[in-house]
């Protein structure tokens, strides 16, 4: 019976270990330099500076990558749904906020899921192509695909305490024959306007049209999950 009893508790530990979810750490709220504000076992891979909440003084963003490579979840299709899981990479976007009057930095906030991972951008390799501030607020652009590729643009404004996905714009074109299809959504004046026809022959071929865009209410961080992850209409997800 305790030999029994052994090997099942021995079971029981090896089971726990293997469920072990990945912790992400919590960046540090205020620092002086980027090398104070990046967790161990991290690296930047991106940085962006610019005035984000319009007090005159040059914010911060930074993504950051593990140097680890673990099994990690990640949603497709909506925020709740489609969960597959990738070994990769897991990222991390920090937003500071310049504080003038200490020369340091703030944490604004700090979001595990939205920068797309290395191993998501399909043959052309890593989707994440520019991240930068202009007009007070945060672009994000990311592509992939093979011979159908894709590109998808994102725009945040930081307003109320909170950040609003104010624009983004998502093409969808063929490489070889130049078919494409691209939608760029104004989230402020809730329009979206459309463009069919060819990548290579835009003035000749493409056909334009706009129309109402329907949503509840503006999308934040906390409630757009990552790319790909909402389903703006059906069967069109940005």
């Amino acid at each position: 019976m305790k030999i029994c009893y052994s090997v099942l508790l021995m079971l029981t530990v090896q089971v726990c270990a293997a469920q072990k979810t990945f912790l992400f750490p919590k960046i540090k709220q205020e620092g002086n330099s980027l090398e104070q504000l990046t967790p161990s076992n991290w690296t930047i891979i991106e940085t962006a500076n610019g005035d984000l909440n319009n007090d005159g003084v040059n914010d911060l963003a930074v993504i950051f990558e593990s140097t680890k490579t673990i099994d990690e979840n990640r949603t497709y299709g909506d925020n709740n749904s489609d969960i597959i899981k990738e070994t990769q990479k897991p990222r991390i976007l920090a937003i500071f906020f310049k504080v003038a009057s200490s020369n340091s930095y703030r944490l604004a906030t700090q979001n595990n899921d939205f920068i797309l991972r290395e191993k998501e951008g399909g043959k052309l390799g890593d989707p994440l192509t520019q991240m930068n501030i202009k007009e007070g607020q945060l672009y994000l652009r990311f592509k992939g695909g093979a011979e159908w590729r894709w590109e998808m643009g994102y725009t945040f404004k930081f307003e109320n305490n909170d950040w609003f996905l104010t624009s983004a714009i998502n093409l969808y074109f063929n490489q070889n024959t130049g078919d494409m299809t691209e939608r760029v959504y104004d989230f402020k004046t809730r329009e979206l306007f459309t463009t069919v026809g060819n990548l290579h022959r835009r003035d000749v071929a493409n056909r334009k049209t706009s129309e109402v865009l329907y949503f509840s209410q503006l999308r934040t961080f906390k409630t757009f999950k990552k790319p790909w992850a909402w389903e703006i209409m059906p069967d069109v997800y940005l």
